[in-house]
């Protein structure tokens, strides 16, 4: 403490921490127990934001979902059936990018299974995480493709999505 003109005496702000506050010091980290108690909370958030983007999406994404999206990349359209015949959501979306089956369809080129979601209630105009749609995505990848028969297949993806949009 140090002394003022008036014989009173007011705080050092150079002093040792105050025992006056000890929850003030415990919050704001000033202490040992504040310390270990900012570390645990700390860790305490890593360990939630890890199960939140890790976890639960797996949770809502389920195998029947997931069989649903192997057989429309590989234009299975039994698997597909089986698929949804067995509880797989026509829209569910990839937990990693938010796209659909229709999308892996339509990249892979399989007009015909693009043509089938379509007609079972799959939206043309769902959005990936990077706010495209199955038609902006094989549009793009239309444009850098080099092989004469995958690009018809992209050309055919394309006119099916085309219409469905029109038909909307």
């Amino acid at each position: 403490m140090a002394l003022t003109g008036h014989g009173l005496e007011s705080p050092d702000p150079m002093a040792a921490p105050s025992k006056n506050h000890p929850v003030l010091y415990t919050i704001f980290g000033l202490n040992k127990t504040g310390k270990v108690l900012q570390a645990v909370a700390l860790a305490v958030a890593v360990a939630g934001g890890m199960f939140c983007y890790t976890v639960l999406p797996g949770l809502r994404f389920s195998q029947r979902d997931e069989d649903l999206f192997r057989a429309a990349r590989h234009g299975d359209r039994a698997g597909v059936e089986r698929a949804l015949a067995a509880g797989a959501r026509i829209d569910a979306q990839a937990p990693y990018d938010r796209r659909t089956a229709l999308f892996r369809a339509a990249v892979f080129g399989h007009d015909g299974l693009v043509v089938y979601l379509l007609e079972r209630g799959a939206n043309p105009d769902a959005r990936g995480a990077d706010g495209s749609t199955a038609l902006a995505v094989v549009q793009a990848a239309r444009g850098e493709e080099k092989d004469p028969a995958a690009a018809q297949s992209l050309d055919r993806v394309i006119g099916v999505l085309q219409r469905a949009k029109a038909g909307r």
